[in-house]
């Protein structure tokens, strides 16, 4: 249910590597990383020449724009396409080559990350943000959205709506707002922030994108009265339990448990301690 990364790495490359490079000025890193899911491989020459344009112009290399000191580039590592590296330990551990399971914590990855040196990882809309941050100023950028949630928030909005696409807004946008925007009629439910997110009913529209009401990280699933939402769940049970990393013992056993379940009740055989036990 999310595409902003894939659009912001296309179409705005120069501001994603613009942001990382001050926020490394800013603690002091020599190395960045960007790290591309599978599924994105055709954007990899297209962004390998961006940065090669960065270095002819010194915007990365040593003494970036001939200031002594500020060393820092940028390399790209592609990754296999797996959801659960979305988690920045098992991010982390594909970036060293090894398969993609999350860490236990602590340590954190802010004291030991990358090759056990303190790594920062962040989502390329963050890095895209600082880099306008860094342009116009923090106050600017508190001034917009809540008093608890500032900034702005791009929304990739599918489903049952005419016109689906990415949608930038200040944070505190309601849901209401975004389905008028999207042509959304007959509207029954949105699942905001993916599959692991929070599924907002008709009597809920009302509630925010905002840390404190909910949170995302842009996805924005519509779905209207045609759908069979116990089929929408169904569909997310088998997406966790094939994604799932293996590592933990309850979501390995646990989401194909759920998934069977949902199966059992589809296929007519389902009971009420099923619908207990999912």
């Amino acid at each position: 249910g999310t595409f902003k990364d894939r659009v912001l790495l296309a179409r705005y490359p120069d501001l994603v590597f613009e942001g990382m490079t001050v926020a490394a000025q800013a603690v002091g890193a020599a190395r960045g990383f960007v790290y591309l899911r599978g599924e994105y491989r055709y954007l990899l020459d297209h962004l390998n020449a961006v940065l090669a344009h960065r270095r002819r112009e010194n915007l990365l290399g040593r003494d970036i724009l001939g200031v002594p000191g500020v060393d820092f580039d940028i390399e790209i590592h592609v990754g296999a396409g797996a959801y659960v590296c979305g988690e920045e330990s098992a991010l982390i551990e594909s970036l060293e080559g090894k398969r993609g399971t999350p860490r236990n914590r602590p340590p954190f990855p802010v004291t030991n990350g990358y090759l056990d040196q303190p790594t920062i990882v962040n989502n390329v809309e963050t890095f895209a943000a600082a880099a306008l941050i860094a342009l116009n100023g923090g106050e600017w950028y508190a001034g917009i959205g809540t008093k608890h949630s500032a900034g702005t928030k791009i929304l990739s909005v599918s489903g049952d709506c005419e016109r689906p696409g990415l949608y930038e807004y200040p944070v505190g946008v309601s849901i209401a707002e975004v389905l008028a925007d999207c042509g959304a009629g007959d509207t029954q439910a949105v699942q905001v922030s993916g599959p692991s997110g929070i599924c907002v009913a008709a009597d809920e529209f009302g509630r925010r994108i905002a840390f404190e009401d909910i949170p995302t990280a842009g996805a924005f699933m519509v779905f209207d009265q045609r759908r069979d939402m116990f089929e929408v769940a169904r569909n997310f049970a088998h997406f966790f339990a094939h994604e799932s990393c293996g590592f933990c013992t309850p979501c390995r056993v646990g989401t194909s448990l759920v998934a069977n379940c949902m199966d059992k009740i589809a296929n007519g055989h389902g009971t009420k301690y099923d619908l207990a036990e999912v």
